[in-house]
């Protein structure tokens, strides 16, 4: 019993300090110290467990906790919510949803049934088209997507549809279009993989001084950034670390 009252104690406290440093109504604090049991459970459903849905980090976690007991939950869900109401709107999450799970050709499918109508040449939804087909290993396809997207929606900027149509290039073996692009990409694409991508297909070329220039860049780079940034681009940033020796 004492240590459930010290418990209660705790959580009164907690909960009154939450009260006020929120600006919760003063009767709040009230309830919790002159109620105890109730006062506390009564803040927390109402007070402090709508605060946590709303946080995108906590919902982040759940989200992910969730995905790791059923996988399939969110794709379930998904395919539901198509059956009940098939829109544009519910193809394009299920599609995405497939392409979690990795279900590539379905989300394929999916895309593509989507580019109809006033919708045709969307280029976001292209850009998804052409992402998965790139996951599938279609990389002509993947190719002609971008190429078809480009040309029927010349204004479109998409760094991430960039770098897909060089990796797509170089896939195909057209090495020297695919270094064309990793050149200007290696300029123009936020953080590190446009160089270091465009490093390794000059190894690839044997062109080694002049990849090796490029992997010194992106290290001097990283020696001159911020912590966070080096954090987030670790993976490249050692990939050029590895190449530059």
């Amino acid at each position: 019993m004492p240590v459930l009252a010290l418990l209660l104690l705790v959580i009164q406290i907690a909960f009154a300090v939450h009260a006020v440093k929120t600006g919760r109504d003063t009767f709040w604090v009230y309830i919790i110290i002159f109620v105890p049991a109730i006062g506390c459970a009564v803040y927390f459903f109402t007070q402090v467990l709508p605060d946590l849905q709303q946080s995108r980090t906590v919902r982040s976690t759940g989200n992910s906790l969730l995905k790791a007991i059923d996988p399939q939950r969110e794709l379930r869900r998904r395919k539901e919510n198509l059956e009940i109401a098939d829109t544009q709107v519910n193809r394009l999450q299920l599609a995405d949803e497939c392409v979690e799970a990795e279900l590539y050709d379905e989300a394929i499918a999916l895309y593509e049934s989507c580019l109809q109508g006033f919708h045709k040449t969307n280029p976001a939804i292209m850009l998804k088209l052409a992402q998965a087909c790139f996951q599938a290993h279609k990389n002509d396809r993947t190719k002609q997507i971008l190429e078809s997207l480009i040309q029927e929606n010349p204004d479109f900027k998409s760094a991430d549809g960039h770098l897909l149509y060089a990796r797509a290039l170089e896939n195909l073996h057209l090495l020297d279009a695919a270094l064309e692009e990793y050149r200007v990409l290696a300029e123009t694409y936020p953080g590190e993989e446009g160089r270091v991508r465009y490093g390794l297909l000059l190894m690839r070329m044997n062109r080694q001084p002049d990849a090796h220039a490029v992997f010194e860049n992106v290290l001097l780079r990283a020696k001159r950034s911020h912590k966070f940034y080096r954090k987030k681009e670790a993976k490249w940033i050692a990939m050029a670390q590895d190449n530059a020796n």
